[in-house]
């Protein structure tokens, strides 16, 4: 009896899938400025750092500004005071009303030097516009910066993306929010989450492609850095409860696919009529049923009818979930084509 190694065909869904390579991008990247002129105090960050929209990333030096704002404070609690008896004057007659003008107008233009002397301090402070992460820091203690001098820049990784560009035949069967799956060889065994977020409705004249954006969003801030290499799936078809056989049962003879299984000790050669496929699974049209033993290890070398021992108990593998199982639409046509835009 020749050992060998076996696994138990299942149910379970199985898409079929637009394969593509790519590289990730960011849709929002950012250059810093000040807002206003000074000696940098502090560096409260720098590169790599994962900030909060409206934290904290640089400090100037603020001595001047915080004395105008408390000399424009004074003024005008002063006037606040005065305009307050005014009021009380005019209400009692004792005023005429353009002299109670003056004095409103005079409170409301105090009001204003405060505001604009306040709003100039909270600029000595440079904070993030939006979550996101440091990609790169110029600024350095000492050193004056002005409105053009450029501080930091700042990537959002929340809206990370890939740009794949797909034939033009598939026009028909790719729309907006299609689920995806983005792997990556740097990442292995990690698997994410992706969507059809817009589509080109213009074909290249010259590649014949049309370009697809695929948003992408991982676990945690970092997961998916810009500019990783991608493989994106874009998934076009799901079949929920097919009958799924692991690839590594498939034998190819002649241009067909067969699949050893085991009946009574003996191996029996079937023809595989195939159907959706992904990385790890493929599914059987027919003549196959769910919890029949199959041969994934040493089949390469057996013979219908050869009596055959199980090394092992084929374990029942778990459903693959549906967007991370995808296939082929057709298997014959499917692209592989580098998506970078």
């Amino acid at each position: 009896m020749i050992p060998v190694e076996t696994a138990l065909i299942v149910r379970g869904p199985i898409s079929a899938f637009l394969a593509f390579n790519s590289t990730l991008e960011t849709e929002a990247m950012v250059d810093i400025y000040p807002q206003t002129t000074g000696q940098v105090e502090a560096l409260l960050v720098e590169e790599g750092r994962i900030v909060k929209e409206g934290d904290p990333l640089l400090k100037i030096e603020d001595r001047e500004l915080r004395v105008d704002t408390e000399e424009s404070t004074a003024n005008y609690e002063q006037l606040k005071r005065n305009f307050a008896r005014t009021e009380d004057l005019f209400a009692r007659k004792l005023i005429n009303q353009q002299d109670h003008e003056t004095q409103a107008y005079q409170l409301d233009q105090a009001r204003l030097r405060l505001e604009r002397a306040k709003i100039r301090l909270a600029y000595t402070t440079v904070r993030a516009p939006f979550a996101g992460v440091i990609s790169a820091r110029e600024a350095q203690v000492g050193a004056r910066v002005s409105a053009g001098t450029k501080l930091f820049s700042m990537v959002k990784l929340d809206e990370t993306v890939a740009r794949v560009f797909v034939p033009g035949r598939y026009l028909p069967i790719v729309a907006n929010n299609q689920p995806a799956v983005v792997t990556s060889e740097f990442l292995p065994d990690r698997a994410f989450t992706g969507w059809v977020k817009r589509i080109s409705p213009v074909i290249d004249p010259k590649s014949g492609t049309f370009k697809v954006t695929v948003g992408v969003r991982g676990n945690q801030p970092g997961d998916l850095p810009p500019g990783l290499f991608v493989h994106v799936r874009v998934i076009t078809d799901t079949r929920p409860a097919a009958v799924l056989i692991p690839k590594r049962a498939v034998v190819y003879e002649g241009g067909e696919r067969y699949v050893f299984t085991i009946v009574n000790d003996r191996a029996v050669k079937r023809k595989l009529a195939a159907g959706f496929e992904d990385p790890q699974n493929i599914e059987a049209i027919s003549g196959f049923d769910v919890g029949a033993t199959v041969i994934v290890l040493g089949q390469s070398s057996l013979k219908d009818g050869s009596l055959v021992r199980s090394v092992n108990t084929p374990p029942i593998t778990p459903a693959p979930a549906a967007t991370a199982g995808p296939a082929q639409p057709p298997a014959a046509a499917m692209p592989a084509a580098p998506g970078k835009s």
